[in-house]
């Protein structure tokens, strides 16, 4: 959104760049909320044959200062509800919260879900180099708990703030990968899965690799953290996954086989995937894999499980 971006800018924020790509097509560009892209948005939606779709920024409203970061992601959330009134039937959001104020991040969420009707809650990875699967954040998730609420979980696209990524130029081709599978493990280290049973949280891209080699994290993580509440493959079993996995039907399969069709919604990853592939391939390559049934499932009740009874 526009005026929200402009806000961010005032402060020092500014995209990196990855999400708005020169090769996504103008009418797909992150943020750009005009009539004239929404109804652009909902057409690729109808080609696709996708009934709902669930916005949220990708750009955080993350600062140092509270009093900087609060205006920023009300005013976000409010715009997001006023876009999906305006198109009741195919648009839902997401809250963005004010990070790494707790208490203010918490004041958020109340206001989000229970004023706004907002469907759920999105957090990065991490925020100023601190996970949120870090002990600073379980208010959060207490609250998130109570409320029985869906977390979708975003890269920070900080190339886990390694110059392993940024040096090679391979950060967007893996940094986003070694956030979502480094999240997923952390999560499980810090218990949030057992902790807050009733957190429905989404690891993005199929979960970037964590289907693969669960053995390995069941034998090696216990040797490292002595108090897990629980196999790291069971504790994995209890997240969801989104699908966007650039039509890779090897990842698709092996995260099916791992988790479950049932763990695994359909995603879409608008409009970063628009500048390589059309938006109804990256919904509908699902239709293609292995497993008796999966594709059902996937695109017709997981995210209505998910969201339990939220998306009217």
């Amino acid at each position: 959104m526009p005026a929200y971006l402009a806000l961010l800018a005032q402060v020092g924020v500014r995209p990196s760049g990855y999400s708005g790509s020169s090769r996504t097509p103008t009418s797909g560009r992150a943020g750009d909320d005009r009539a004239a892209a929404i109804a652009a948005r909902i057409a690729m939606m109808d080609r696709a044959g996708v009934s709902k779709q669930i916005l949220l920024a990708s750009l955080a409203s993350y600062l140092a200062a509270e009093t900087k970061a609060v205006p920023p992601a009300r005013l976000l959330n409010e715009r997001l509800v006023e876009l999906a009134a305006a198109t009741p039937h195919p648009l839902a959001a997401l809250a963005c919260l004010p990070l790494p104020h707790v208490d203010a991040a918490r004041a958020e969420l109340r206001h989000g879900m229970d004023r706004l009707g907002l469907v759920g809650i999105t957090m990065q990875t991490s925020c100023f180099g601190i996970s949120i699967a870090d002990e600073k954040f379980a208010p959060l998730f207490a609250e998130m708990n109570r409320r029985r609420a869906t977390l979708f979980i975003h890269p920070a696209i900080n190339r886990l703030r390694s110059p392993f990524a940024t040096d090679w130029r391979i950060d967007t081709t893996l940094g986003p990968l070694l956030e979502d599978i480094t999240i997923a493990v952390q999560l499980i280290a810090a218990n949030i899965p057992m902790r807050y049973p009733a957190v429905r949280i989404v690891i993005p891209h199929l979960g970037s690799g964590f289907a693969t080699m669960l053995d390995r994290r069941d034998n090696r993580l216990p040797l490292a953290i002595l108090k897990l509440a629980g196999r790291p493959c069971e504790m994995a079993r209890r997240f969801w996954y989104d699908s966007v996995a650039h039509g890779s039907l090897t990842g698709f399969d092996t995260a099916i086989a791992a988790f479950g069709a049932d763990r695994i919604v359909p995603g879409s990853d608008f409009p970063v995937l628009l500048s390589s592939e059309s938006n109804d391939r990256t919904i509908n390559y699902v239709r293609k894999a292995r497993h008796a049934g999966a594709a059902r499932q996937i695109l017709h009740h997981s995210a209505r499980a998910l969201f339990a009874g939220a998306l009217a």
